[in-house]
């Protein structure tokens, strides 16, 4: 099977849809891992979680990449390593704990927490030992308020959204933000990931899918920003929600803003708080959609109402999965 090439045109005025077959082909889904995915930045955890425990195993992208890696915190700085160890490939790291250095369980060698080769016991008369080559690879890493980001490669740059959220709303109160695991949810549905990535940003569908939503939603004034690989959907509403206003256009009403980072992130701003997806890619056709709830302190997430995220969101699987069915 040959990899088609898609070719689409930058003025938006004369641009088509991609085919079906690109949502089918199982090259062009291979390709992507690579060109895409093993480039992007992928939230990991917020920094909270290091707090009583400094070693945190974690597969990057599980399903698709699969690639074992480690986050350590050592006075107050945190790495992203291979979890590899350099000696016979077992895990370094298998449980999430407290300790002072990774100790490989298969043979006894140790790293430091920033990946240095430490120890390897039988190995006092091997000579040219230790080498560079036995200190556990770093990966990128970076952090933006509490979050932290990991990206095998690193060749996607998403500095932008997050200088357009610093200024767009600077009174919003991160250090507030609590992650409420009770909230969090997971799903994997049959459907391409890049489905319901194109759903998420666009917000023609909203009255016809999201009637609680649509009420709550000024739609005439919906409006999409395009930022250098990410972009912002801002939905104004009827009451005035000071953490969400934007000093350059004080008199707008927002009820939510909508941040998707390329190529499967997404951050929602509220007036409870923040809310992210991610959206990981399984195969051609199976998505896992992550869902994770960061409250201020003193508010909850509403789950109730017609406008509910849980309520929205299962309301877009639907449709992503009966699109996915037309394809």
């Amino acid at each position: 099977m040959v990899i088609p090439n898609y070719k689409l045109n930058k003025n938006i005025t004369q641009a088509d849809t991609l085919p079906a077959e690109f949502y089918l082909n199982k090259l062009a889904f291979e390709k992507a891992k690579d060109k895409i995915f093993a480039q992007s930045w992928q939230f990991i955890i917020d920094v909270d979680a290091l707090e009583k425990n400094n070693i945190f195993p974690f597969s990057f992208l599980r399903g698709i990449l699969n690639e074992p890696l480690v986050l350590t915190k050592e006075n107050n700085n945190i790495s992203c390593l291979s979890n590899v160890c350099t000696h016979r490939a077992h895990l370094a790291a298998t449980t999430i704990c407290n300790a002072k250095n990774l100790h490989c369980k298969y043979h006894g060698r140790k790293f430091s927490l920033d990946g240095r080769f430490s120890s390897m016991p039988g190995f006092e008369k091997v000579e040219n030992f230790p080498a560079p080559s036995d200190d556990l690879t770093r990966i990128p890493i970076q952090t933006w308020k509490n979050f932290i980001f990991v990206s095998l490669e690193g060749g996607i740059n998403i500095s932008s959204a997050f200088e357009d959220i610093q200024n767009r709303i600077p009174a919003f109160p991160f250090s507030e933000l609590e992650h409420d695991e009770s909230s969090d949810a997971e799903w994997v549905i049959d459907a391409h990931w890049a489905l319901y990535c194109e759903n998420y940003l666009e917000g023609f569908h909203v009255p016809f899918v999201h009637k609680g939503l649509a009420k709550e939603l000024e739609l005439g004034s919906y409006e999409t920003i395009l930022l250098d690989q990410s972009v912002l959907q801002i939905g104004e509403g009827k009451k005035e929600i000071a953490i969400l206003k934007n000093p350059e256009t004080p008199n707008r009403n927002i009820y939510g803003l909508y941040y998707w980072i390329f190529p499967n992130l997404m951050f929602n701003f509220y007036e409870w708080g923040l809310s992210i997806n991610i959206i990981e890619p399984i195969t051609p056709g199976q998505t896992r959609i992550r869902f994770l709830s960061f409250p201020i302190k003193s508010k909850k997430q509403p789950k109730e109402d017609d406008s509910a995220i849980g309520k929205v969101e299962l309301e877009d699987q639907d449709v992503v999965l009966r699109v996915q069915k037309g394809i």
